[in-house]
């Protein structure tokens, strides 16, 4: 294997290595667990259609609450998990994943702000974290979040996070998304694979 191929290798196994450190670690009083919740939301964005780049920003959304790579279980008021995921993603998948993950968060507020009815759609759980991840957006931080040309696409993983937790779920798991993942960090990186 040659040295960059190595990295590549290496880099997704180290992803991969975070994700399976989510096993029955609790999301939010949730009833799935963490890579219950990551595998639902990549089936679903896979099973969807949707691009690689969704998918795989699907997967890893809360990969910040990983003991393997931040461990945060709650957001506080001055960062949320899709801010230290997206710090710990982008040398690893590249800047667009990684904005993508971080957007779940701000796509909550953003919804919340501007579509009178998905508040209602939250769960128990997701609402009372609205509050700790800043409540609704204001005007102008609706315009800069549309201002994003991947912005259809954050609040597409929010629906995607919204929708991945039924408890007993059957869906496939890591080893689906192994090959996408070899490509995103084999371009990260800047290798061929």
């Amino acid at each position: 294997m040659t040295g960059s191929a190595r990295n590549v290798a290496e880099t997704v196994q180290e992803i991969i290595a975070a994700c399976r450190s989510m096993t029955g670690l609790p999301y939010d009083g949730e009833p799935v667990d963490q890579l219950e919740h990551a595998l639902q939301c990549a089936w679903l964005a896979r099973s969807s259609g949707t691009e690689r780049d969704l998918v795989i920003a699907a997967l890893l959304h809360d990969i910040a609450r990983a003991p393997a790579v931040a461990g945060i279980a709650y957001d506080g008021p001055k960062e949320h998990h899709g801010e230290a995921a997206a710090r710990w993603l982008a040398p690893r998948v590249g800047p667009r994943i990684a904005w993508l993950a971080e957007q779940h968060v701000p796509a909550k507020r953003y919804l919340v702000a501007t579509e009178i009815a998905y508040h209602a759609r939250l769960t128990e759980v997701s609402a009372r974290t609205l509050i700790a991840q800043g409540g609704p957006m204001n005007d102008d931080e609706v315009t800069a979040f549309r201002s994003n040309p991947d912005w259809q696409l954050a609040v597409a993983l929010r629906d995607l996070d919204d929708r991945g937790k039924v408890p007993g779920a059957v869906v496939p798991g890591l080893d689906e998304y192994r090959t996408d993942l070899i490509e995103v960090v084999g371009e990260a990186l800047g290798q061929a694979t």
